[in-house]
């Protein structure tokens, strides 16, 4: 025997090709940091939320076209909430166990706060929190057909948050950084 055979004998056999193709991309989705994978969830909880909350308030417009100069987007800052939203929590949200007048306030104030708060990175398990617990909310009073098409993987997503945190790009970070030194 040569002294190639003998090290390929003791190595056994080559495993197939789908099982090293499998192999190496279990690594390279492996070397993924959470970071980045924390930044998107972020991004697309806030996506969610915050212009449900825009389409319930009423104030003065602020216009980011400054950011990019194709972009449309602005931003409405609350003053006080729309008619329109007073009477859908009198008509839709009436089973909550809370009056409809004061889930109006919460529910449009929590989806303006808490989504920008998942944007930045700031107090990000307790914005995931205040989203899920407003999930449930919707989810068990308002609108319990959506469980397994939508409101399922908002409370993934959210719990992923709650548990382990926003990620290395967050102003938690940042603040736990120049807590610990």
């Amino acid at each position: 025997m040569t002294a190639s055979a003998t090290s390929i004998a003791a190595r056994g056999p080559r495993p197939p090709l789908l099982a090293r193709l499998i192999s190496r991309l279990v690594m390279l989705v492996g070397g993924v940091p959470y970071a980045l994978i924390a930044i998107g969830l972020r991004l697309l909880m806030a996506r969610v939320f915050f212009p449900d909350g825009q389409s319930k308030i009423e104030g003065p417009v602020v216009s980011f076209k400054w950011l990019y100069r194709n972009a449309d987007f602005t931003v409405t800052l609350p003053t006080d909430i729309s008619d329109a939203a007073l009477q859908m929590m009198q008509t839709q949200y009436a089973h909550l166990p809370m009056s409809p007048t004061t889930a109006a306030y919460l529910f449009t104030y929590a989806e303006f706060v808490l989504p920008i708060c998942l944007v930045i990175g700031f107090a990000t398990r307790f914005a995931a929190f205040g989203l899920l617990v407003m999930t449930l909310l919707i989810q068990f009073y308002v609108m319990p057909q959506l469980w397994w098409s939508t409101h399922v993987y908002w409370v993934a997503i959210l719990m992923v948050l709650m548990t382990v945190g926003p990620g290395a790009v967050s102003i938690d970070a940042l603040i736990r950084h120049f807590y610990e030194k």
